[in-house]
C-alpha cells in the first residue's frame, strides 16, 4: 500500500512530536503495554491491554481476569480503562 505525500506528512509530523513530547521510557512502556495487547488479548497491535478491556467491558464480554485488571488500574488513574479507550 502506497502513502499520499499528505499521509507521509502526518505521519512524519506525529513521530516527530511524540519524540518531542514523550519520553523514550514513556514510548518503551507504550511498546511493551501494545505487544501485551496482542499476546495476551489478541488485540490490535495500535491498543493498549486497558483500551482493549475498556472497551470489551462496555461491550459486556470482559471475562473476570479482565475486569480484575481494570480494577487494579482504577488506583492509578481513576476509570483508567474507560479513558483509555482508543489509545
Amino acid at each position: 500500500m502506497k502513502r499520499s505525500p499528505e499521509e507521509l506528512e502526518t505521519l512524519f509530523a506525529k513521530f516527530n512530536r511524540d519524540v518531542k513530547v514523550y519520553s523514550r521510557w514513556f514510548r518503551l512502556a507504550l511498546v511493551v503495554d501494545q505487544t501485551l495487547n496482542v499476546v495476551w488479548l489478541n488485540g490490535s497491535q495500535d491498543e493498549t491491554c486497558s483500551s482493549h478491556i475498556g472497551r470489551k467491558i462496555e461491550m459486556g464480554t470482559a471475562t473476570w481476569f479482565q475486569r480484575f485488571v481494570c480494577k487494579c488500574l482504577r488506583k492509578m488513574e481513576t476509570s483508567h480503562c474507560f479513558k483509555s479507550r482508543g489509545e
